[in-house]
């Protein structure tokens, strides 16, 4: 009996003594957090935002600001449901790793294996340039009069390809639609039941659906878009078979914190393998490297050193810690980021269209990483390579007459963007063939970056990650 004793008092012990060694938010840290999240609501009008964060591997802050709707006036909580847009494309990937892994088919097969019937390019295309976004697949999500995903693919054939697989970078959810079509060949049911069965279950994300009818009995925000100058909610279904594997799903900040913190942690949560932890590490490796400003004025400082594409993830360097992030935007935006090398994680999720929580975002890292990256420019411009990017730039467009440009002019000895000729907007170089910009009336600056072509010329410009072809 006295051995019981002992043994139940060293338990007791050990219990308390990994409570106290555990690391917490201090509460100057809580109270700063705090001020920044309300501040940028007031400043930017967001009607609500919740905010999780994890720090050594503990949720240290879990709070809601503000409404779920500005109309009904409905308190946020910590629990509340957003739909998380491209969130969504992670639980693709980790969906499709694991079907290809069962399969024994390698993630560098073509797509054309597995889904029968595509076009020759479409066939070609592999399940690593899908999930990298290096398909060289116009970003196209109109399904026209076609019912279904195969459908679409079929008519369109090989003319939603702007350039050969594996050239260049450039954000498609069309890609995703494909692994969509994949998944079900692959796993014999549909796309929303294998990502159940794969991620969502295994997880234990009771909160995680597509169905939006599910979620909205529960606390769910609605998202709010301008009209006519006024802010009023609007309520989204991803109805659209085509963007469902890009954007679909509908979740909240707990969730998510149980997505991070089994990613951080090499593909386990709660003692448990979920995940091979190699899937996990190649999943987070920096695959697409030729875009850094407009992966990292999104995710983190601008020009971020080692900004990069994974596999269903974004990457970059804070100061000495390793980023990975995902993010989605729509009626609602959020954001999901970890440092898995610090144990940190936060996620932080807001219910406006047009007004991203970036200040916030980058102040909640400062303040958790007690780290602070410096934002001046200190780099020289090259107006020789000024001569080398002037000139227009097209957005590859398909089934429309509708042309969407960007030029790029310089005069006065200055470089000036300008967007389908609504006017002239001032360019500050801050890097190599790397610039930003400041709309009027935004709060925060844009980047663009360039790429040259083989021959070294500049032939291509991405801006919010896709990408213009030049035209003269």
């Amino acid at each position: 009996m006295k051995n019981l004793q002992f043994i139940f008092t060293i338990t007791i012990l050990s219990i308390v003594g990994n409570l106290l060694n555990a690391q917490t938010l201090s509460k100057e840290q809580i109270n700063a957090i705090e001020k920044v999240i309300t501040e940028e609501m007031n400043i930017a009008g967001i009607p609500g935002v919740v905010v999780g964060i994890i720090y050594d591997n503990q949720v240290v802050f879990e709070k809601g600001f503000g409404l779920t709707n500005n109309q009904t006036k409905i308190a946020m909580n910590d629990s509340t449901i957003f739909q998380v847009a491209s969130v969504t494309k992670t639980f693709t990937a980790l969906t499709i790793l694991k079907e290809l892994k069962d399969a024994n088919i390698e993630v560098h097969e073509p797509v054309g294996e597995v889904v029968k019937g595509l076009s020759p390019k479409v066939s070609s295309i592999t399940f690593h340039q899908l999930l990298t976004h290096t398909g060289g697949l116009i970003d196209y999500t109109n399904l026209n009069d076609k019912t279904d995903i195969f459908e679409f693919f079929k008519d369109i054939g090989d003319s939603i390809l702007f350039i050969d697989p594996g050239k260049v970078f450039s954000y498609s959810n069309t890609g995703y639609a494909l692994l969509d079509l994949a998944i079900e060949q692959l796993s014999g049911t549909t796309y929303q039941e294998t990502v159940e069965k794969a991620v969502i279950k295994p997880l234990k994300l009771n909160n995680t659906s597509f169905d939006l009818y599910k979620v909205a009995a529960k606390s769910f925000s609605a998202g709010h878009v301008l009209r006519k100058n006024l802010l009023v909610p609007e309520m989204y279904h991803c109805e659209n078979p085509l963007v469902r594997a890009a954007g679909g799903i509908f979740s909240n900040v707990q969730d998510l914190e149980r997505l991070a913190l089994c990613l951080m942690n090499d593909g386990k949560l709660e003692g448990l393998q979920v995940f091979d932890p190699k899937m996990i590490e190649l999943m987070c490796q920096p695959y697409a490297k030729e875009f850094q400003a407009s992966a990292s004025s999104y995710f983190g400082p601008i020009n971020a050193p080692n900004s990069a594409y994974g596999r269903g993830v974004w990457m970059f360097d804070y100061g000495n810690h390793k980023i990975i992030a995902t993010a989605g935007g729509g009626t609602q935006v959020t954001f999901l980021m970890f440092a898995p090398h610090s144990s940190f994680s936060l996620i932080l999720t807001s219910n406006h269209s047009s007004e991203m929580m970036f200040d916030s975002y980058n102040k909640i890292i400062e303040i958790v990483l007690e780290e602070k990256i410096p934002s001046s420019n200190d780099y020289k411009p090259n107006e020789d390579e000024w001569n080398d990017i002037t000139g227009r730039y097209c957005k590859p467009e398909i089934r429309t007459k509708e042309l969407n440009y960007i030029e790029i002019l310089k005069k006065n000895e200055s470089l000036y963007i300008n967007f389908n000729g609504t006017g002239d907007v001032e360019l500050e170089q801050i890097g190599t063939l790397t610039y930003r910009f400041l709309f009027p009336n935004s709060r925060f600056p844009m980047a663009i970056n360039f790429q040259r072509d083989k021959s070294n010329k500049v032939a291509f410009l991405k801006h919010y990650w896709r990408t213009y072809l030049k035209t003269e």
